[in-house]
């Protein structure tokens, strides 16, 4: 199943946000493009200690990690732009991405609860309504795939595994198969004294 891994990424203007914090957004950016993800990771955290509640670095740092598989870094920082941003567009393209990095880790619900979170602030977006359909296809897929294993296992309870025996359990069940023997040897030696009375002839 192919899901679009399309990370949404900002390019931001220089009026927007306090110049030495967008002079490292730009490195940062220059460097996403080249594919320079750690020197990405490098600028838009010093942007955010410059201008700590600038979501668009944030965005973008979280983008960053993400492209480096960091899902858990990226999914605290989109939740930081999702919690602190008042750009609807903001908003939804971190519930957008936060889902992708869900699906990265294969956890369908999630994903399928941050796409649709994205598509209340952006319900024009046309990726996120084809990705969160096909999260939901998935999800089915993979109940439908386990519900037969449970069923059998209802079914057919003796073939479970049984716990594994303890020493005193090992050694209660030692102690009787030694009793059944010693009564079987008891048995026999009774009836093989017993003498049986001479035939006439």
């Amino acid at each position: 199943m192919k899901y679009f891994f399309t990370i949404l990424f900002f390019l931001i203007t220089t009026v927007l946000i306090a110049q030495p914090a967008n002079n490292y957004i730009e490195k940062g950016n220059d460097a996403y493009k080249k594919g320079d993800f750690n020197a990405a990771v490098e600028n838009y955290k010093n942007a955010l200690r410059k201008d700590p509640a600038n979501n668009i670095a944030r965005f973008n740092l979280a983008n960053a990690l993400e492209k480096q598989n960091q899902t858990k870094d990226a999914r605290k920082n989109y939740d930081d732009v999702i919690e602190k941003s008042d750009i609807n567009s903001l908003k939804s393209e971190s519930n957008y991405n936060k889902a992708l990095a869900y699906v990265k880790e294969k956890d369908l619900l999630q994903a399928i609860t941050s796409f649709k979170e994205s598509l209340k602030e952006n319900p024009s977006d046309d990726d996120a309504r084809e990705n969160l359909q096909k999260a939901i296809n998935e999800l089915k897929k993979q109940q439908q795939q386990n519900q037969p294993q449970k069923q059998k296992q209802q079914q057919n309870p003796k073939q479970q595994k049984q716990p594994p025996l303890n020493k005193e359990m090992m050694q209660q069940k030692f102690n009787e198969l030694r009793n059944q023997e010693n009564q079987l040897q008891q048995k026999l030696q009774s009836k093989n004294n017993t003498t049986q009375p001479e035939k006439d002839w």
